[in-house]
């Protein structure tokens, strides 16, 4: 499915991480998050992809890997390089979101 959206990626000790802005609708099911976030994966050639939506008073809210969330809360995303992306991608992907190659301390 073509799709439109915006992303960022954000690097930190090395290693990069991709944000993807979508509307808070997408944090009501995890296991939909999940898929999109896998479905992602191919667009950002396997870098991990973390999901962000703001509330109405402009506060990130991040779905993702635990570790990679955590890390994102210390940061001001506001300060990203923001872009329009435009992919197709396939929401019936079997891929899994690989923790490997990418650990980031906070």
């Amino acid at each position: 499915m073509k799709t439109q959206f915006e992303s960022a990626i954000i690097a930190e000790q090395g290693k990069n991480i991709a944000i993807v802005s979508v509307q808070p609708a997408v944090f009501k099911n995890s296991t939909d998050a999940t898929v999109i976030i896998k479905a992602l994966l191919p667009v950002f050639k396997g870098m991990p992809v973390v999901l962000v939506t703001k509330n109405e008073e402009g506060v990130p809210a991040y779905f993702g890997r635990s570790d990679l969330v955590l890390f994102l809360e210390t940061i001001n995303i506001d300060e990203a390089t923001w872009s329009h992306v435009s992919a197709e991608i396939d929401l019936n992907n079997g891929a899994c979101p690989s923790k490997e190659g990418i650990e980031i301390e906070v």
